[in-house]
């Protein structure tokens, strides 16, 4: 990092020490700081997260690992570690179904096909029900996210009331 570089970094963190916690922004081609703590590293099919240089996991897109960032920031380990699970889960499932597959269609046996076919529907049901709950656990972090947004908000205004029209 050359001089200016470090120069405009360090003014950037004096002026915005207190908007770090609360900001998400891309540091360089698909990766990620998230709240000053969290580093995702977006690749192709997959998303590495980091806390404080520490391998979190892998998640298979960006909202599942940012889901996990807000989870585990807003202090609800449960809902961290159920993203984490949920989501590995569904990426063996997808790798397998999409091997099983391939698998199939490279076969010249009719029946094998069948057999094959049938046997993935049992998977593509349990597939649909792991992204059902892996969305509940999603929209969990987004309402999580939102209510912290809503409290920052509400805490500007100290020498008022904090009364809303709702």
């Amino acid at each position: 990092m050359n001089s200016s570089a470090q120069e405009f970094d360090r003014l950037f963190k004096q002026e915005f020490r207190d908007l770090i916690p609360n900001t998400i922004f891309e540091i360089d081609t698909g990766i990620y700081q998230v709240f000053g703590k969290y580093q995702i590293i977006a690749q192709k099919n997959e998303c590495q997260v980091y806390c404080h240089a520490t391998d979190v996991g892998i998640f298979s897109n960006k909202r599942s690992a940012l889901s996990w960032c807000i989870a585990d920031k807003y202090k609800d380990y449960t809902l961290a570690r159920k993203l984490l699970e949920i989501d590995q889960k569904l990426r063996y499932l997808n790798n397998d179904i999409g091997m099983r597959a391939a698998l199939a269609d490279r076969s010249k046996n009719s029946a094998f096909r069948e057999e094959v076919g049938t046997k993935l529907e049992t998977k593509i049901i349990h597939k649909k029900q792991l992204e059902i709950q892996l969305a509940k656990c999603v929209n969990w972090a987004k309402y999580y996210q939102q209510r912290g947004f809503n409290n920052e908000i509400a805490r500007t205004g100290r020498g008022q009331s904090n009364k809303t029209s709702r």
